[in-house]
């Protein structure tokens, strides 16, 4: 763990982490103490995105291949073992970890995220089918989620809202009513009623 694990999880070897995950997960607290440097690892990588300010325009971008590559090596190598849910510490961990960092820059990250559904719903993105701006979508709130300024990102996501619409930019009134749909499940009515 304290020689190899980083670099195993830098190179994404999903094989070499599974092995390791089977092997601590016959030792007596080996699980936790694989979590433990697992959510360490992610708080590291994490703040560093967030905190890197001259790639602001990326950290979207950045956090969510992040957050894929974490969940494929949550499923395939930290993958339950049994019935007994052993990988739930880890999902545990990656939600700890994602609330850690996301919210080190206070309200930054719930400006960009903003910023970066707007880009997705603009009529700019003419290539991209429905199904791939509803994926989008779907990735850019689990961020979301994470966010503590969710106040923030919703007076960013309104006013954003408000320019595409009256300026005509909006790549589909469905597309914009689904994100709308989403927020209100996610937060409630109170968020989308104004």
């Amino acid at each position: 763990l304290e020689k190899g694990f980083v670099d195993l999880m830098r190179q994404h070897r999903l094989e070499d982490l599974k092995r390791l995950h089977t092997l601590l997960s016959r030792m007596d607290g080996g699980s936790e103490r694989l979590c433990a440097a697992f959510v360490s690892h992610l708080k590291q990588q994490g703040t560093a995105i967030v905190k890197d300010e001259a790639n602001d325009k990326d950290m979207v971008e950045r956090l969510l291949a992040m957050k894929t590559a974490v969940d494929e090596v949550v499923t395939q190598a930290f993958g339950r073992t049994a019935s007994d849910g052993t990988n739930d510490i880890f999902i545990n961990g990656v939600k700890e970890s994602f609330e850690s960092f996301i919210n080190c820059r206070q309200n930054v990250p719930a400006e960009l995220i903003a910023k970066y559904i707007d880009s997705k719903l603009k009529s700019g993105n003419k290539g991209t089918s429905d199904e791939e701006i509803e994926i989008t979508l779907d990735k850019a709130l689990v961020l979301f989620r994470y966010i503590v300024g969710k106040d923030v990102f919703e007076g960013f996501y309104k006013k954003e809202l408000a320019k595409r619409l009256l300026h005509g930019k909006s790549a589909s009134i469905d597309a914009e009513k689904s994100m709308i749909s989403k927020l209100k499940a996610e937060c409630g009515s109170q968020f989308t009623q104004h």
